[in-house]
Order: structure tokens, then C-alpha cells, then sequence
């Protein structure tokens, strides 16, 4: 169950205030997870407005679910973190470069593969919605000719992300959405987080705009969903939140528990693991954490596993402005600093 009336609540309030103004429009919705209890508010909604049911872009935070679904499959014996890109794409062997790149790579953002892909640029058709018609035969065919950097280095990369989603669908046989419904979503009762949305769920989805108020198309990730295509809810994200601090069905968990390891150092206090940024408090505490953004949509989900403690801050207004000519400026993002304020005074351990 539910429920609003979290202390926080005003804090979170003002926090908002503070860092959008008064955009509009612009809705937010801030969910807590504390003690295995749940509670949800947010500003910018009518009166009544159901924030905990609205539908938002989880953009970058899918990696979270992809990389999960990773250690699901290790853990059924689909496949190993050692396979290579080569072992399920055969249509690469003509690139050993590609070929040689681990599950385990993609997951970590160490497999050299840039941020995006070359061909990406030749079938964007609208800058507004760049993904849309990137399909199999492009990425086949960008895998072909890319020359990706030595790996073992950390470069952000929503094609390795993408990429790692598609070889998942591939080797099993099922689509990635398939694999989110059956392996994440059913057994943690999330009833509204998928990269295609019902009829009805359409009509809870939000629309979106930019940071200057500028309405936008929602992102269609095409080929490379496994980065950034899943639609969610606040509701639902508290579920998988707190099945992220051990609290849900144990394949589920026990999998989770997989990404949550420190695999590269980024900086004195900050580390990737496996679908998550990892910072380390004044106590040495952790939490764990992800962002995700599109030109309309920003979200934040980060949980402190020991104190059973979890935040998630879902906007649809994004951190870029739309100018004169279509050209768009990067902004501040804003959920990323309302969560980390508010998993401050909750845990009262980190920076």
C-alpha cells in the first residue's frame, strides 16, 4: 500500500520549488521507500491526480532492468558474463574487434563501443525523437564497420547498452519486452513498466517537455530499447527499489544482488557496477543509483541497501531547452539533485 503522508513530503515540496520554479507545465512525482513502507506525492497534477499511477519515460534507467535480466539468464544457465558479442551475432565475425566484446562489458560501459552509433545520424529523420528508426539491419551493419576503443576503460555507451538488450532477446528467443514482463515485472507484482504501453496505460502516460516548457515527442528507442525504452511509474519503481535492498522474489533479488557489485572506479567516491553508479558516503556507506533523460523526460532512482531506504524523483521536463531552429541547449538536471538532497537527510550518511 501507498500512502502520502511521509514527514519528507515538504521538504521534497520545497526542493522541487527550488529547482524548477514554476514551470509549466511540468509535473513531478517523488516516491520513498523507507522500511519497506511506500509512500508517493508530487506537484503539478489537478486535484486528486493519481501521482503514484502516472506514466513516465524511464529513459536511461532501464539499464537497471537489462542488466538485471543479464544475471537472470547467467543464473538459468541461458548464458555466461563471458560470452562474447561474436558467440550470438555471427554476422560480426568479419569485425574480431566487435566479436571479442563480453556480456560482461556491455554491462559496465568497458567494451570501447562509443556513446552512440555512426550510423545513428543517417537515419534520423527527426532530431526530436533520434532513436525511432534505428532497426536490426542498421546496428548489424554499424557493428560491421565500427573500431571500437581498447577495452577496460569507462566510456558511457548507450549502443553497448542497447546492444547488450538485443543479444538478450536474441539468445533466448523472446523479445525484451517478454523478458522485463516475465523475469522482472510478474514476480514483483509491477504492473506498469514496459517499452510498449496498453491502450489504457496510453492514457496515463504524460506528456513531455522541454526544460524551457517546449512540448516534445517521446523517445522510440528502436533496436537499442535495451538503454533507455521502458515507460514507468513511481508505483512500480518502488517495487523494484525495494526488491533492489532485498525485499522481493528471490531469483529476482539474488540476480540484483549481481549488478550491485563495484566493477570500475570512476572517481574517490563514485563507482559503476552493473546498471548502477555506486557513491560512497562519509561513513562509507553506499547508494546505489541511476539517472535517465530525453529532450522531455528526466528521472532519478537511487536506494541505500543497508537502512532499507529508496528514492525516486520521475519529471516530465527534461534538461534541455528548445531554441530558436529546432536547436537544443543542455540544462541543469534537476531530479538527480532532489534525489541525492533527499537520501541525504533520510539516511543521513552521504555527501
Amino acid at each position: 500500500m501507498i500512502t502520502t503522508d511521509h514527514p519528507i513530503a515538504s521538504l521534497a515540496e520545497e526542493l522541487v520549488r527550488k529547482h524548477f520554479g514554476r514551470k509549466s507545465p511540468l509535473t513531478v512525482t517523488i516516491g520513498i521507500l523507507e522500511h519497506g513502507n511506500q509512500y508517493c506525492f508530487g506537484q503539478g497534477g489537478p486535484h486528486g491526480f493519481d501521482y503514484a499511477s502516472a506514466i513516465y519515460e524511464a529513459a536511461s534507467i532501464t539499464k537497471a532492468f537489462t542488466n538485471t535480466l543479464l544475471f537472470i539468464l547467467e543464473r538459468q544457465g541461458k548464458l555466461k558474463l563471458t560470452d562474447t558479442v561474436g558467440k550470438y551475432i555471427p554476422e560480426c565475425e568479419p569485425n574480431p574487434e566487435v566479436c571479442r566484446i563480453t556480456l560482461e562489458q556491455l554491462g559496465t560501459h568497458t567494451s570501447g563501443l562509443p556513446r552512440l552509433p555512426a550510423g545513428l545520424k543517417y537515419v534520423k529523420t527527426d532530431k526530436l525523437n533520434p532513436y525511432q528508426h534505428y532497426d536490426e539491419e542498421h546496428l548489424l551493419k554499424d557493428l560491421l564497420t565500427c573500431k571500437p576503443q581498447a577495452p577496460g576503460h569507462f566510456e558511457y555507451s548507450n549502443l553497448g547498452a542497447g546492444l547488450l538488450g538485443y543479444i538478450l532477446a536474441r539468445c533466448t528467443g523472446r523479445s525484451l519486452e517478454e523478458l522485463v514482463r516475465e523475469e522482472i515485472c510478474g514476480p514483483l507484482f509491477m504492473e506498469d513498466t514496459a517499452f510498449r504501453l496498453r491502450p489504457d496505460q496510453q492514457q496515463r502516460f504524460l506528456p513531455v517537455y522541454t526544460a524551457n516548457g517546449k512540448p516534445v515527442p517521446h523517445w522510440d528507442h528502436g533496436v537499442l530499447e535495451g538503454a533507455g525504452g521502458l515507460r514507468t511509474t513511481a508505483r512500480d519503481l518502488l517495487q523494484f527499489a525495494k526488491a533492489n535492498v532485498g525485499m522481493g522474489a528471490a531469483p529476482v533479488t539474488a540476480a540484483m544482488k549481481e549488478t550491485h557489485r563495484p566493477r570500475h572506479r570512476l572517481r574517490r567516491s563514485d563507482e559503476a557496477g552493473m546498471g548502477w553508479m555506486i557513491r560512497t558516503g562519509v561513513y562509507h556507506d553506499k547508494v546505489h543509483w541511476h539517472n535517465g533523460g530525453t529532450f522531455g523526460s528526466s528521472g532519478f532512482i537511487g536506494f541505500h541497501k543497508e537502512k532499507n531506504m529508496a528514492v525516486i524523483v520521475l519529471a516530465n521536463n527534461g534538461s534541455f531547452a528548445l531554441r530558436p531552429f529546432s536547436i537544443l541547449r543542455p540544462q541543469k538536471s534537476h531530479v538527480e539533485d532532489i534525489g541525492f538532497e533527499l537520501l541525504k537527510v533520510m539516511t543521513k550518511t552521504i555527501d
